[in-house]
């Protein structure tokens, strides 16, 4: 009997833990960076997104203590700012294009404090 028990809350406790981990899907866009763009193209990225030309010019949400700032790659940070580009200024596949860089996508990014808008 206690074997069956333990077992069941094992189990519970693996489902739990297997369902709380799973991303949060939604029916809305965003704009990330595409896994084989390389450390130079998403460092120009975000450059060009947090200048005048990009149309941003606070990019604190990426600089060491804001909330998108971890996990601090490249990849992570690009995927941000590619994102508010795409929600702010287009929202059409061009304006994730990115120098072929970007690519749509339908699951949700977002992590932890780090929220990825979507309109």
């Amino acid at each position: 009997m206690v074997t069956t028990t333990m077992s069941l809350s094992l189990i519970t406790l693996f489902f739990f833990l297997l369902v709380s981990t799973v991303p949060v899907t939604s029916s809305g866009e965003w704009c990330v960076a595409k896994d084989d763009a390389t450390d130079a193209q998403l460092q120009a990225t975000i450059d060009w997104c947090c200048s005048d030309s990009g149309g941003f010019r606070d990019c604190t949400t990426i600089q060491p203590g804001g909330v998108c700032y971890e996990p601090n790659t490249l990849r992570d940070h690009a995927s941000f700012v590619m994102n508010l580009y795409y929600q702010n200024l287009g929202h059409t596949k061009k304006q994730c294009d990115f120098s072929g860089t970007g690519d749509v996508v339908h699951h949700n990014p977002s992590h932890g404090p780090c929220v990825y808008v979507s309109y």
